[in-house]
């Protein structure tokens, strides 16, 4: 069960797990206009992409195991071959790189409540 909010004009605008206001409207998750709101209307893109992010998380999460692994020195890098260890040290740049961005540009708790 879904829960929208719509524009002057009828469309969602947002998609809430409870009811928000006082006149919730209840809508099917699986409608065309709910994937069209998250979509864009392309299913098979939309979940094309969401397993894509999907599985770039998970790569984010390996990545962590294998840094917390070696700062544990229960692995080394050397025990990977060498093009994992290129990509490793490769990603880690990276994020490196990334979390400078991040200092620079820090979230804060506004940004956030854009992205529930």
């Amino acid at each position: 069960m879904a829960f929208v909010e719509r524009d002057e004009d009828g469309q969602i605008t947002a998609i809430f797990r409870k009811p928000i206001g006082d006149r919730p409207e209840v809508v099917d998750p699986t409608s065309e206009e709910v994937i069209t709101f998250f979509f864009g209307g392309d299913l098979d893109k939309g979940m094309q992409d969401s397993w894509i992010t999907a599985d770039l998380s998970l790569a984010r999460v390996v990545e962590d195991v294998v840094d917390v692994l070696i700062k544990k020195k229960l692995i080394e890098i050397t025990d990977f071959p060498i093009p994992a260890q290129q990509k490793l040290i490769s990603r880690r740049g990276k994020r490196n790189d990334f979390g400078y961005l991040t200092e620079l540009f820090p979230a804060d708790e506004e940004d956030e409540e854009l992205f529930a």
